[in-house]
């Protein structure tokens, strides 16, 4: 197993900044950069739905459902949290829940693949979940160190003992949600690293939901997109022109197979 990595979640500024432009003055090291999100990617369910399964009746009411508006999960969240926490829900009873998730089918291998092969790959997670749900969830399935970065909300439970969410960031993107866009996100990162020494001769970009079209939009031809079988990105994907390789996938042994050819 090659060394840890270290976890790290990014906040709002790193997002901003896209358009950054690598110096040239520094030795480039070439690497591989895989981008997974996480509900139905590498975890086998929407975090947001199995943490509902907590609220009396094991869902919420059609009071609360009514009140969703597309494009704001985040704000919608909010309320799930609270309705969770007037309803006697504890921080231990939601951080228990959430390590009992399960991972998609062969995607812990993946993940640790990754991490032993940390010359060739770094690996980061983009998702429109919280800070609270992913954490306690790859410490639970021991792959936390195979991760280098994290991008999601930020999120804490408040002295009431309420998981409180706050969205991402700010972003001109009118097709993402209003709290993300994971192109801006994708871009400033590899710009960062470029900055750094860094410089990515592909891009891996593992995911399933309409969130996901944006950043794969913007990758180029040596660049491959992994959408999961039987969710909505492969749907949208094949309703458009795009310049990287589409490899579709159903389990992380698929995901590993194109891995394994990029070393």
């Amino acid at each position: 197993m090659g060394a840890a990595m270290s976890l790290s979640y990014v906040s709002t500024p790193l997002a901003r900044q896209a358009t950054i432009l690598p110096r040239m003055t520094k030795k480039k090291k070439k690497k591989a950069l895989v981008v997974f999100d996480f509900d139905h990617t590498i975890i086998d369910e929407d975090g947001d739905d199995w943490i509902l399964k907590l609220a009396p009746g094991g869902q919420a009411p059609d009071w609360l459902q009514g009140t969703y508006r597309d494009g704001f999960l985040t704000e919608y969240m909010g309320r799930v949290f609270r309705y969770l926490n007037d309803n006697g829900t504890t921080p231990n009873e939601i951080l228990d829940y959430l390590k009992k998730v399960p991972y998609t089918d062969k995607m812990q291998n993946v993940l640790k693949f990754i991490a032993s092969n940390s010359a060739t790959f770094d690996c980061i997670v983009i998702s429109d979940s919280n800070t609270v749900f992913i954490e306690t969830i790859l410490k639970a399935g021991g792959v936390k160190y195979a991760v280098n970065s994290v991008f999601t909300n930020p999120a804490h439970f408040d002295e009431s003992n309420c998981l409180h969410i706050e969205p991402f960031h700010n972003h001109a993107c009118k097709s993402c949600p209003v709290n993300m866009c994971k192109k801006t996100i994708l871009l400033a990162y590899i710009g960062i690293q470029a900055q750094d020494g860094v410089v990515y001769d592909k891009v891996v970009y593992v995911g399933d939901g309409v969130n996901d079209l944006c950043p794969c939009k913007g990758l180029s031809g040596s660049d491959i997109v992994m959408p999961r079988r039987g969710f909505r990105l492969i749907e949208k994907l094949a309703k458009i022109s795009l310049t990287a390789k589409v490899v579709p996938w159903e389990s992380g042994s698929e995901v590993l197979a194109v891995l394994k050819d990029c070393i």
